[in-house]
């Protein structure tokens, strides 16, 4: 569940041997020839070892550089989005997030939630742990567990690092993945990998829609963290009904979802034949979503589809 904002580039924080166009043959060689003869036995190397591996299990980022990657892309988006700055709200939320997180599997990200002031019902999520939901998708979930599955869906491409094995494919389908493995193993260090990352090849590919496997893999991972967390796996399948109604009924609501994710029909299908299988999970729900949704009632409206639009259409310029 993303919200592709394809955030600004910054080529002033470039390196130089990244200003030029990896797009073009001639750039592309000038390029190579900055790097000295160990970058280009390890972007050779790199190459070799691409060749032999499957796309899908290719990732040039470390887990640290995931979570360098995701707080400067963080910092970037919430500049640029309407933030809700409500500390119960975000603090009900965490709650869950920090129970999902107890249970999630691969690197242990510092997790955290954030929400923004936008009424379409969606969410999205970040490399290193950097999760975001509309305020509109809480107001529209029926109880805790629609909510929980939502967040554990968008932590489990986190965890399973999808993002940044999504930018692998996007980047170095552009520049390289041998070349794009030495920015990253040979970087200057006087910037973080994100400032380099991001300044130099943009954040498009973070937010890119994810394959199916992808999303189905985030479905699956997702549901698993859920029965371990004490709730019901079955309140996601339910999550996707709501959103077919909601298709139906009011459908501007739920058109930035469809824009980023395949349909929901047959993932709730899928996910009720994993729930019977995983079956409901034990513990208390963190309570209090009542509260908070009296609470967002009572605050000015959410910004509209044509204010977020603005929005990301300025960022994609950038």
């Amino acid at each position: 569940m993303h919200a592709r904002f394809a955030l600004r580039e910054r080529a002033h924080m470039a390196p130089r041997l990244l200003n030029r166009d990896p797009s073009s043959v001639q750039g592309g060689v000038a390029m190579f020839r900055t790097f000295s003869r160990p970058a280009v036995a390890a972007a050779l190397f790199s190459l070799s070892l691409a060749s032999a591996t499957p796309a899908a299990a290719i990732n040039l980022f470390s887990v640290q550089q995931d979570a360098e990657v995701g707080r400067q892309a963080a910092q970037d988006a919430e500049r640029q989005l309407p933030m809700l700055r409500d500390g119960t709200t975000e603090g009900y939320i965490n709650a869950i997030v920090q129970r999902l997180a107890a249970v999630a599997p691969g690197p242990r990200f510092p997790y955290r939630a954030r929400v923004v002031n936008a009424a379409e019902i969606n969410a999205f999520a970040l490399p290193g742990g950097y999760v975001y939901v509309n305020r509109g998708l809480i107001e529209a979930v029926r109880n805790e567990g629609e909510l929980a599955g939502v967040l554990a869906h968008e932590m489990a491409h986190v965890a399973q690092r999808h993002g940044t094995s999504q930018a692998t494919k996007a980047y170095g389908a552009q520049m390289g993945v041998g070349l794009l493995g030495s920015l990253l193993g040979g970087r200057d260090h006087r910037l973080g990998v994100g400032e380099q990352v991001i300044g130099s090849l943009g954040l498009n590919a973070l937010f890119m829609k994810f394959s199916r496997n992808a999303e189905s893999e985030a479905d699956r991972v997702g549901a698993q963290m859920m029965s371990r967390a004490g709730y019901d796996p079955m309140a996601m399948a339910n999550f996707f009904d709501l959103l077919a109604a909601q298709q139906r009924g009011n459908p501007s609501a739920v058109s930035q979802f469809f824009s980023d994710h395949p349909s929901p029909q047959n993932r709730s299908a899928r996910i009720r034949a994993l729930a019977a299988q995983l079956g409901r999970g034990r513990g208390a729900q963190v309570g209090g979503l009542q509260t908070v949704q009296s609470r967002l009632d009572r605050m000015p409206a959410a910004s509209r589809r044509q204010g977020l639009a603005r929005t990301t259409s300025r960022l994609r310029r950038g």
